[in-house]
């Protein structure tokens, strides 16, 4: 059935007549004879305007949109009757000319009626004039009855940005006909802009025909993304209740939803791109970072990533330990005109630290403080508020201090955080943390306790209980930490290291170290002209209890002339090691020739974090001079030692030994020294020390050297250099210098001087190897003897 508008009574006129004729042709459903009949009449009479409104209409009736927007480019809506205009502003907004559309409308839609300024709102809404479509839809009154007009408003609604409005029309609209197509999309696309993304999706999947595939697949798209955002919140809940084990459920099912999304949609298609971007950036809160590296490089190379997948990305690659992929990701997300993001600062420290550049690192660090004030202004008549992010900042600072080697100076800025804020969990933990690294582990300890009154459940805390159980000697409870650490953070690097140390006890490890040095001097050489000392200490694995035991080859030989003196012992013992308590027995006799069996055995003892008492005796001890070995002499010895530790900066040591000979000689010695360290950075520290020592023997002369008394005093300087290192790969130079003098009874006092240079080379975590050279001068019986050395060093778990 026809418009009312081609009910208009003609005019007498023949135009008149012919047209009514075309539009009678259109009554009757002859639509293409009725437009070819108008097209006629316009060829012969242009501009005429009821001509013009008929043939619209007719040819709206037809289907031919184009000719409506062709024929009408350049017309005046005022000059055609307004009975055309709905069918012309529906031709031109079916052909995606929205704001033509409304311009045909604007000033004919009151005359119209409402669904003239229902079509008008839309258009404009479409045009992208969202202020006059508002206003219209505000101006429409009252409300009409069809629920088409009705869905058509809501759908005006959702395009001028009020889904709240447009879900509520649209619910009116299926009020009054709950079938309408129109509304059911409407209501199902207003409750999905809203964030209701499920109940969307639901609804879609009742009436699926209804919906492109475009926005079945963004639906489901916001439905993954928003299942992630519910899933951090609900695993932030279960961390804040110490429920960790079961903390990341909800993003493995959004997980699960993702990966059979992204194998059903095409891969062309932006949706799919989408999913994959939120996947990145999923499985990196999983701390599945092999997986969210693989997940990233195999984007296409012509996609540019969105920020949050760079800074996963990012964020993976430092966790992997690829801080030069992780580095222009994080640049990258540096803004030159705002100001940037307090943790990316941080991630970046953290970046140039793995790259060994401190300078870049304490650059980042001292942004990361300018942009982070202590106090937030909310509003202009209310206090500030305390700004947490800064917390994170300061901690840092302490932990760049220990990064650079500046313990103390971690330690005093720890001290003055917790000072400001003693109830901070954190910050306490930051502290016990310092304290064992200073090596104050039951320190360490009662610091720790404090913080477990207020966060017994946090990871920190519950890391530092397990590695203060482990500096401690309490292998049982080091073991259950780890244990459930590893229980409820299985990814976490810090649980994954300490869960390694663990593991290394249940394996086998060796010590090696041979020495050899060529002497030249006097006539009669105390330390023989050639020497070596090989030591080789093969360990099993630890027990539970805790006890290992170990095979040990101790070989030194020297020649005098045509002489040789050589040890060439073979051992084998028990250890125990707990509760910072060491026992050790060991049986030993000759490799070679005489068996010459002998028994030895220590313990020692720390007494809190800063004194640790030793003793030692060996029943066939190698401390017998090689000359008193060749001529046919044994001894056996023992002794005491007493250590004490400041901290990691300054400690001292004394000594005291007995050394009995087969010939009745008894040797006494004693000795002390204390080392400060006096500069350190990043790469370099510095240590200092003095160090003395006495020696008396009861019955002096004989076949090997043994004066009277000895005694000697010297300085030292031990510098270390870090000149590459890569995490647990690293390359270190060492030097040190010694100069003092000697005394022997009956020759008086002498210069002395020792120096060495070595590198040590640290292969991985378990392996490392050292290697130097090294030349000493002393006066033995008043002849002066130098001696040129070289050494290497091997240390493994297997």
């Amino acid at each position: 059935m026809l418009p009312w508008a081609l009910s208009v009574p003609g005019y007498a006129s023949a135009l008149d007549q012919q047209r009514e004729q075309a539009v009678e042709l259109a009554q009757q459903g002859r639509v293409t004879e009725a437009a070819d009949r108008l097209l006629e009449l316009d060829a012969r009479f242009p501009d005429e305007p009821r001509l013009q409104a008929d043939l619209i209409v007719v040819l709206r009736l037809a289907g031919d949109n184009p000719a409506i927007a062709s024929r009408t480019q350049d017309l005046d809506p005022e000059s055609v009757p307004d009975y055309a205009h709905m069918s012309w502003a529906f031709a031109l907004r079916d052909e995606g000319q929205f704001a033509a559309a409304a311009d045909v409308l604007r000033q004919s839609r009151k005359r119209l009626g409402t669904a003239a300024e229902i079509l008008f709102a839309v258009a404009s809404a479409e045009a992208g004039d969202a202020a006059t479509a508002r206003d219209a839809l505000e101006e429409i009154d009252p409300w009409p009855e069809s629920a088409q007009e009705l869905a058509l408003m809501a759908y005006g609604l959702r395009q001028v940005d009020a889904p709240r409005q447009a879900l509520a029309m649209a619910n009116r609209a299926r009020a009054r006909d709950p079938q309408n197509s129109l509304a059911f999309q409407e209501q199902t696309l207003a409750l999905w802009t809203l964030g209701a993304s499920h109940r969307a999706l639901v609804a879609m999947q009742e009436r699926p025909d209804l919906f492109a595939d475009d926005v079945h697949y963004q639906t489901q798209a916001d439905t993954i993304a928003s299942d992630i955002r519910q899933a951090l919140d609900v695993r932030s809940r279960m961390e804040a209740e110490g429920n960790h084990k079961e903390r990341n459920r909800e993003l493995n099912r959004a997980l699960a939803s993702a990966d059979e999304f992204l194998s059903r949609v095409p891969e062309e298609h932006p949706q799919h791109f989408r999913v994959r971007f939120d996947r990145i950036a999923l499985l990196r809160e999983l701390e599945r970072m092999p997986e969210t590296i693989g997940s990233f490089e195999a984007l296409p190379g012509d996609r540019i990533a969105p920020a949050y997948v760079r800074r996963a990305a990012a964020d993976a690659y430092l966790s992997e330990e690829q801080p030069k992929k992780a580095l222009p990701l994080y640049e990258s997300l540096v803004s030159a005109n705002e100001p940037p993001e307090v943790s990316l600062l941080l991630d970046l420290y953290y970046t140039h630290l793995a790259l060994e550049d401190y300078s870049a690192a304490a650059d980042q660090l001292e942004r990361a403080h300018h942009h982070t004030p202590v106090w937030l202004s909310v509003e202009p008549d209310r206090d500030p508020i305390p700004n947490w992010e800064r917390v994170d900042v300061d901690q840092l600072r302490v932990y760049d201090a220990a990064y650079r080697q500046d313990l103390g100076l971690a330690w005093e800025r720890s001290g003055e955080l917790v000072r400001q804020a003693p109830a901070h969990a954190g910050l306490r933990n930051t502290q016990a943390r310092l304290a064992r690294w200073r090596g104050w582990p039951a320190r360490s300890r009662d610091i720790a306790d404090i913080a477990e009154r207020w966060a017994p459940d946090a990871r920190d805390t519950r890391l530092n209980r397990a590695e203060n159980a482990r500096d401690l000697g309490e292998h049982d409870t080091w073991t259950q930490e780890v244990d459930s650490l590893r229980a409820d953070f299985p990814r976490s690097p810090d649980v994954q290291r300490l869960s390694e140390e663990l593991e290394d006890r249940g394996r086998p490890s060796i010590e090696s170290e041979v020495i050899f040095g060529r002497t030249s001097g006097g006539d009669g050489l105390v330390s023989g002209d050639r020497d070596r000392e090989w030591r080789t200490r093969l360990n099993s694995p630890w027990s539970d209890h805790p006890l290992r035991a170990f095979l040990e080859h101790r070989y030194t030989t020297a020649t005098f002339g045509d002489v040789e003196g050589r040890y060439d012992r073979i051992g084998a013992g028990i250890e125990w090691d707990a509760r910072r308590k060491q026992a050790w027995v060991r049986f030993d006799r000759d490799l070679k020739g005489d068996a010459n069996p002998g028994i030895a055995a220590g313990w020692s003892q720390w007494l809190g974090d800063h004194w640790r008492i030793g003793i030692e005796a060996d029943s066939y001890s190698m401390q017998t001079p090689l000359r008193a070995i060749e001529a046919g002499l044994e001894g056996w010895s023992a002794s005491a030692s007493v250590n004490w530790r400041a901290h990691e900066s300054l400690s001292a040591y004394a000594n005291v030994g007995l050394l009995s000979i087969d010939d009745g000689n008894r040797r006494s010695s004693l000795g002390g020294g204390v080392t400060r360290r006096v500069y350190a950075s990043a790469h370099h520290a510095t240590d200092v020390g003095a160090d003395l020592f006495f020696q008396q023997n009861s019955q002096p002369g004989g076949p090997y050297f043994n004066p009277e008394r000895s005694a000697s005093s010297s300085v030292r300087v031990d510098h270390d250099w870090i000149t590459w290192r890569d995490y647990d790969r690293a390359f270190t130079q060492h030097f040190h210098a010694a100069v003092g003098g000697g005394y022997q009874s009956g020759f008086g006092n002498d210069p002395t001087v020792a120096l060495r240079y070595e590198h040590r080379w640290d292969l991985d975590r378990r392996w490392s190897i050292d290697y130097g050279v090294g030349w000493g001068s002393t006066t033995y019986d008043g002849d002066r003897e130098d001696r040129l050395f070289g050494l290497v060093r091997l240390r493994g778990i297997f």
